[in-house]
């Protein structure tokens, strides 16, 4: 009788067809973000000069971690494969940040890449609250957003604000 039961059970969470193309563009773009903020932030503890940088970064890393552990949930419930790395441009971005490490130019290049990704993310988080149809996507978009323009705030326009 119990496993006559299960496929009811199964039958009344989201299928991965709730997710629109924009849901699921949205949680690829933000795992992916992610991964660059926590990778880039990671290593501006190491790589960067002055205290400020070390601290935005600081903060970055927790929260990002935070947001994607959320984007991993909400992902695994509707059925929704996540990339398992960087985009390749990221990639790029994140090794010629790694060639600046320990020069006076790596804070200013490590900001002046931080504030354009955290003004696209806050437009791909309007977007999805705008026009996505996923609920729990767009509960998590509308949850990231105070953090992504806190953090654009902390970088504002290539300037540490921590």
């Amino acid at each position: 009788m119990g496993a006559t039961s299960l496929p009811a059970l199964a039958s009344s969470s989201p299928s991965p067809s709730a997710a629109s193309s924009l849901d699921r563009q949205f949680l690829t773009a933000a795992h992916q973000g992610n991964l660059w903020e926590i990778t880039t932030s990671q290593q501006a503890q190491s790589a960067a000069t002055t205290d400020c940088v070390k601290r935005v970064g600081a903060d970055f890393i927790r929260d990002h971690r935070v947001l994607d552990a959320g984007v991993a949930k909400t992902a695994t419930q509707l059925g929704v494969a996540l990339p398992s790395g960087q985009t390749s441009a990221q990639l790029r971005q994140t090794a010629a940040l790694k060639s600046l490490a320990d020069k006076p130019s790596y804070d200013a290049a490590w900001l002046k890449a931080q504030y354009p990704a955290h003004v696209q993310t806050l437009a791909l988080i309007d977007k999805e609250i705008a026009s996505g149809t996923n609920p729990l996507v767009k509960s998590l978009a509308k949850s990231a957003r105070p953090v992504v323009a806190r953090h654009t705030q902390m970088v504002n326009h290539g300037v540490c604000h921590a």
